[in-house]
């Protein structure tokens, strides 16, 4: 059956959950290196898991290795937004490592 987008995205969001918390070993695959896999990575490990992050081409390789979201260092040191960037930029920084 159909069901709205938002429905179906909490329905997988919760599969996903229930896999990773059942996982007998504490190891996590995740498909896909770009931003949204990456940072599952990055947070999932916070929490004790172990996890391999698998990408056809390479982590960061395609759009969310080329779109930088606009993190530079200095962009927005003249705004209000000073402190923010910069505190992203060191993130991902430290991400990447």
């Amino acid at each position: 059956p159909w069901l709205p987008p938002r429905l179906t995205q909490r329905r997988q969001h919760r599969s996903v959950c229930r896999a990773v918390a059942g996982s007998q070993d504490g190891r996590v695959l995740i498909l896909g290196g770009g931003i949204i896999g990456v940072s599952v990575a990055y947070h999932l490990t916070l929490r004790g898991k172990r996890t391999l992050v698998v990408d056809h081409a390479g982590i960061a390789s395609c759009a969310s290795g080329k779109a930088g979201g606009f993190l530079a260092r200095d962009w927005n040191d003249q705004g209000p937004l000073r402190d923010l960037s910069r505190t992203s930029f060191d993130m991902h920084a430290e991400i990447a490592q």
